[in-house]
C-alpha cells in the first residue's frame, strides 16, 4: 500500500468560512467516445453519440453553482484510449475546474496506465491513486487504481493507500467500484448489475484501516444508490451518459459540531434520453451525521449542512 501525502492542489476544494466544511462536485461514467459512436443500452440508453455534449452541459451546471473542483469516478472514456480520456479531462480543466480522478473499468480496458498517460500533460488534474489529498482540515481523500486481465470485464483494485496512520477525521474513499456490494439491491429493483471488484474484501479492509468515519464515493453501477454499514457511508453517483444524466453536489463538515455529509443529485440541463428503468434509488437530497460509531440519516436535509 502507498502512504498518503498532502498536495498543494487540494486548495481548489471550496472550504467553508469556518474552515471545516468542504464542498465539491462529483461526476461519473461520462463514457466519452470517438466521433460516430453508436448509442447503446444498459438499464437505459447509453448516449455515446453525444457524450461530449452532455459532459459540457454538466460542467456548465457545476461552474454555475460555484464549484472549483470536481471528483471524477471513472469510466471517463468508453474505449479506454488515452486520447478519449484526455479529451474528457481537457473539457473539465478548460471549464476552469480542478479535477481529481480515478480510473473505471473502461479506462483500464486497454492498459492499466491509460489514465496516468492521459492526465500527465494536464496541469489541473490529479490522479488520486498516486497520492492522497487533504482538501480541508480533518479530511483525507484517497483513490483506488484498477487493473484488468480481460479487457475491463472484471477488475482488481490496486495502489490502495495505507490510511491506518492518518489522523482522526473523515476519510473520503473515491473509487469506480463500490466497497459495499449493491448486487442484491439492484437485482431486487430489476436492474442489471455490472459486477464487483475481484478483491472487494481486500479493498474494503484497506479503507477500514482508517479509524474514523468513512465516506465511499463510487460510480460503475449507473445508479444513484446509498448504503451504510457501521463507520462506512457509501454514496453511488448516477451516470452522466445514462438517465437520469446527473452529477452530485457534496459537502462534508468536520469539527466540534460533529461529522456531517450532504449530497444532492443535480440533473444535467437538456433532454438527453427518457427513463425506461428507474435507476434513482437514493433520495435526491441526502443528509447524514456520524454519531456513536455509525451514520444516521438526518430526516430533513435542510437541517443538515448549509
Amino acid at each position: 500500500m502507498s502512504s498518503p501525502a498532502a498536495s498543494a492542489d487540494a486548495s481548489a476544494f471550496e472550504v467553508g468560512g469556518n474552515g471545516r466544511a468542504v464542498r465539491f462536485a462529483v461526476l461519473s461514467d461520462t463514457h466519452i467516445s470517438p466521433a460516430g459512436a453508436q448509442d447503446g443500452v444498459w438499464n437505459n440508453a447509453i448516449r455515446r453519440s453525444c457524450a461530449g455534449e452532455i459532459l459540457q452541459a454538466a460542467l456548465a451546471g457545476i461552474v454555475g453553482l460555484g464549484h472549483s473542483a470536481v471528483l471524477v469516478l471513472g469510466d471517463i472514456s468508453d474505449d479506454g484510449s488515452p486520447e478519449m480520456i484526455r479529451s474528457a479531462l481537457s473539457l473539465i480543466t478548460e471549464a476552469g475546474l480542478t479535477a481529481w480522478v480515478v480510473p473505471g473499468n473502461h479506462d483500464a480496458a486497454q492498459r492499466p496506465d491509460a489514465l496516468d498517460t492521459a492526465a500527465g500533460p494536464i496541469g489541473a488534474c490529479t490522479v488520486l491513486h498516486r497520492t492522497a489529498q487533504r482538501p480541508g482540515p480533518g479530511v483525507v481523500l484517497v483513490g483506488a487504481g484498477l487493473e484488468s486481465a480481460d479487457g475491463g470485464q472484471t477488475c482488481t483494485a490496486v495502489q490502495l493507500a495505507d490510511v491506518a496512520g492518518c489522523a482522526d477525521g473523515l476519510l473520503l474513499w473515491a473509487g469506480h467500484y463500490p466497497l459495499l456490494s449493491q448486487q442484491a439491491r439492484l437485482r431486487a429493483a430489476g436492474l442489471r448489475y455490472p459486477g464487483d471488484l475481484l478483491n472487494l474484501r481486500h479493498a474494503r479492509q484497506a479503507a477500514e484501516r482508517f479509524a474514523g468515519p468513512i465516506v465511499v464515493l463510487h460510480g460503475h453501477l449507473h445508479t444513484a444508490v446509498t448504503r451504510r454499514a457501521g463507520r462506512v457511508l457509501q454514496l453511488g453517483c448516477p451516470a452522466v451518459v445514462e438517465w437520469p444524466h446527473a452529477w452530485m453536489d457534496v459537502t462534508v463538515e468536520t469539527g466540534t459540531g460533529g461529522t456531517r455529509v450532504r449530497a444532492s443529485t443535480r440533473p444535467i440541463a437538456g433532454e438527453w434520453s427518457t427513463c425506461e428503468r428507474n435507476t434513482q434509488l437514493a433520495e435526491p437530497e441526502q443528509s447524514w451525521q456520524f454519531d456513536h460509531g455509525h451514520w444516521q440519516a438526518v430526516p430533513n436535509p435542510a437541517a443538515g449542512i448549509r
